[in-house]
């Protein structure tokens, strides 16, 4: 008998059950967001020794420190006494003190005071914080909770080639916009992941973009969708290279987003919170934060994220429905979906 080969032509979308129903989420968490690398934030806000960033990887609180040698480390932000938490919020530190009862840490994660306790009661060199990969990629960092992470580098590089002559190794981080969507974390990125809504959803986005010339490309952990601008029209700053007039909009599996534009990078962290909501955290960088007509790009990106709200809350409704149990991929417009789609079927071994 022949095989039957998995084509976007022959293949329905995942069953709706698989975006509400609790027991999908917490194989999610397992097989994918503890596996995966995670975008964090990026490099120019952690750039001076004991400046600390925050953040969360499915129910794990991250802590990310850059050393007095300028590299990155990374642990659970979990005091070994009693669970505490080490800082609440991005700053920067000279070293690290439990919130709850005040054991002291280095920034390298040495456990150096346990107050409470002698010497002969506790041995600190068993207590330091427990560490967590993390690598940096074009100004960004990203940790990988697992044990022996793939190579990120390896699956992810083609982008620099993709992109160029565009460089955003060095955009400034300016702000973070964080929205809570009620949806399913896949249907936001189903959403991003096709321009086949754009003129239906996003009438403004519609007249800044070519969509006559929107192309979508696979990769194997990634995905591009790409088309010109309208330098006219555009919110964003314009190239004199008429090469970078262009949006880039990349999807790395499973929930990165970079929105490129010429003079700014938008990076987008889909965050699952529940089996039906989701945390999407955009941060804006720019080439140059002085002068880059910020208000504007960030007003046009608003409203733009207003109406995939809307649109996603509203799907998430017709997935929980009675009137729906899966569809259908459109060849020319769906690649995308398709792939992200297979690929998180993989990860979950279905």
């Amino acid at each position: 008998m022949t095989e039957k080969i998995n084509t976007i032509e022959n293949q329905f979308t995942l069953p709706s059950k698989w975006y509400f129903e609790n027991s999908y989420l917490e194989r999610e968490k397992t097989e994918i967001f503890l596996k995966e690398w995670q975008l964090v934030g990026s490099r120019t806000q952690i750039r001076n020794p004991g400046e600390i960033l925050l953040a969360e990887v499915a129910d794990n609180p991250i802590i990310v420190i850059c050393q007095k040698d300028n590299t990155l480390k990374a642990f659970y932000n979990v005091c070994q006494h009693r669970g505490g938490p080490l800082a609440y919020e991005n700053c920067s530190v000279s070293k690290l003190q439990c919130k709850y009862h005040g054991w002291v840490y280095e920034l390298n994660g040495d456990l150096k005071n346990a107050r409470g306790f002698n010497k002969t009661e506790l041995n600190i060199e068993d207590f330091g914080l427990q560490p967590i990969h993390v690598t940096e990629w074009m100004g960004q960092v990203f940790v990988n909770l697992s044990n022996s992470p793939q190579d990120l580098h390896q699956h992810i590089d083609e982008i620099k080639t993709l992109t160029s002559p565009i460089d955003f190794s060095d955009y400034v981080f300016k702000f973070r916009q964080s929205y809570q969507i009620n949806c399913n974390w896949k249907v936001y990125m189903d959403n991003f992941l096709e321009g086949f809504h754009i003129p239906f959803v996003h009438p403004e986005l519609n007249k800044v973009i070519d969509y006559k010339s929107y192309k979508t490309e696979i990769y194997e952990r990634f995905s591009l969708q790409w088309c010109p601008l309208d330098s006219e029209l555009s919110p964003y700053g314009k190239s004199e290279n008429s090469k970078e007039n262009k949006a880039f909009y990349f999807t790395i599996y499973p929930n990165i987003i970079l929105n490129i534009a010429p003079g700014r990078l938008q990076t987008n962290i889909v965050e699952p919170k529940n089996s039906k909501t989701c945390v999407v955290h955009f941060d804006y960088h720019f080439d140059n934060p002085e002068e880059a007509d910020i208000e504007k790009d960030a007003d046009f990106s608003e409203m733009v994220q207003q109406e995939d709200i809307l649109i996603c809350e509203n799907v998430q409704k017709g997935l929980e429905s009675k009137g729906y149990d899966k569809g259908k991929f459109s060849p020319l417009n769906e690649q995308g979906v398709f792939h992200f789609q297979s690929l998180v079927k993989s990860s979950l071994n279905l």
